[in-house]
């Protein structure tokens, strides 16, 4: 690993460059978030883990399901879990394929480029002069013109007070010479930057959760008559609209789906092992449940935890019944958090350093369309960046036709966080 720190140039140059397939990005997003661990630990120690330690392991996570190639382990997997026979494996494949559809690549992709440029821009400026800063994908501001539907169908919103206490609450921490008072504050800045992240991608999650159901239901009869009348319909909002807004027995499939996803299907990605999210979080061999479970000291940091989790592990750590419920996905997140914070595995490097190192090659790739110096003063609106940040081929899927060309620049600005806001 390279021993030059991660800067707010390398992020905006990863997250600009236009070329990579989306399961390639991911994993290039992975190992940023592993520099970006390892530069916060000159920082701030390895005794406790920081929350982009956690943000490596998904993001590989992420990568991996994003590869729906013919030998795609993701494929596999799914397949061995619902026990395909080797001779319908084929078919599955396409079957699958056609339920998520490229908007499942495309859409998860977004939102996982997003939330690296928001939380990784935040991370490399924490130790500058004026750390209360990072880039921002901002469909909602004023600054930037009228989105395209999809854009605001898949960030969601988020609590901009939350990335605020994550940077106090880090460099706090770097400034506190009790290492169980900083583990303490870093748990609380984990926190934080969970809540921000989780609710920016909540629609996405929503949209490839519950796509294909969406798509047996509502579209799929909708494309028949679309071919045979040639009247195109608006696909993507039948995908994007809220789970409340849907028919009955779509509404009710959906909830029987995310169900058996979440108890069956979903898990967790450690250097240890898989967490099976649907079952009671147990902790891993070392970990002293009662001592992680010790009552939090400091205000901000039990108020933050207060949100999400009650001081009764069994009741925080119990299996999640729906993984798109962001209250009930927070809980376990929170819980996850507390149970694996020392566990010094997670600052590992998640690839052989065969990959690690074609990765780190890859970060290198492109070049930064302007200088963050420039983007960073007191004016955002000189902050927007006037580059294609988002690019990928021609998709035949009508409801990928617009994403597979969205230009992603017009809606980035720099954000100066008001550490005097409450």
């Amino acid at each position: 690993m390279s021993d030059t720190p991660m800067t707010a140039d390398d992020v905006l140059r990863i997250a600009a460059y236009k070329d990579r397939s989306p399961a390639l990005e991911a994993m290039v997003i992975a190992y940023s978030y592993h520099r970006v661990a390892g530069d916060l630990a000159q920082h701030l120690g390895k005794d406790a883990n920081n929350w982009y330690c956690y943000a490596t392991w998904t993001s590989k996570a992420v990568g991996e399901s994003l590869d729906l190639s013919p030998g795609s382990p993701f494929i596999t997997d799914f397949g061995r879990r619902f026990r395909v026979p080797a001779r319908f494996r084929r078919l599955f494949r396409a079957t699958l394929l056609t339920l998520l559809g490229p908007s499942y690549e495309l859409g998860l992709a977004l939102a996982n480029r997003a939330i690296f440029l928001e939380t990784a821009s935040l991370a490399v400026n924490l130790w500058n002069d004026s750390p209360d800063r990072y880039l921002k994908v901002s469909p909602e501001s004023e600054l930037t013109p009228t989105p395209p539907e999809f854009l605001t169908d898949l960030l969601a919103p988020a609590e901009e007070r939350y990335l605020r206490d994550a940077a106090q609450l880090l460099i706090e921490a770097k400034h506190t010479t009790d290492p169980d008072v900083r583990a303490e504050l870093m748990f609380g800045a984990n926190i934080a930057l969970s809540a921000y992240e989780q609710a920016r991608a909540q629609k996405a999650l929503e949209l490839v959760l519950y796509r294909p159901v969406r798509w047996l239901t509502r579209v799929s009869w909708r494309s028949l008559r679309s071919l045979v009348t040639r009247r195109p319909f608006a696909r993507f909002r039948l995908y994007s609209a809220r789970h409340e807004d849907q028919p009955w027995l779509t509404r009710r499939l959906e909830e029987l789906w995310a169900a058996l996803y979440t108890r069956h299907l979903f898990s967790v990605r450690t250097p240890l092992s898989d967490i099976k999210v649907g079952k009671p979080l147990a902790p891993p061999d070392g970990v002293d449940l009662a001592r992680t479970w010790r009552p939090i000291q400091h205000q901000k940091v039990s108020e933050l935890a207060a949100e999400f989790i009650t001081e009764d592990p069994a009741t925080a750590t119990a299996g999640v019944a729906n993984w798109v419920s962001y209250p009930d996905r927070m809980r376990f997140i929170v819980s996850y958090f507390r149970v694996y914070q020392n566990v010094a595995a997670l600052y590992d490097v998640p690839f052989a350093k065969d990959v690690a190192d074609g990765l780190a090659e890859e970060m290198t790739r492109g070049l930064v369309p302007q200088a963050i110096s420039d983007m960073f003063d007191n004016h955002p609106e000189l902050g927007r960046i006037r580059r294609r940040l988002y690019h990928y081929p021609t998709e035949s899927d009508p409801d990928a036709y617009e994403m597979a060309r969205f230009d992603f620049e017009p809606f980035l600005e720099a954000i100066q966080l008001d550490p005097s806001a409450k």
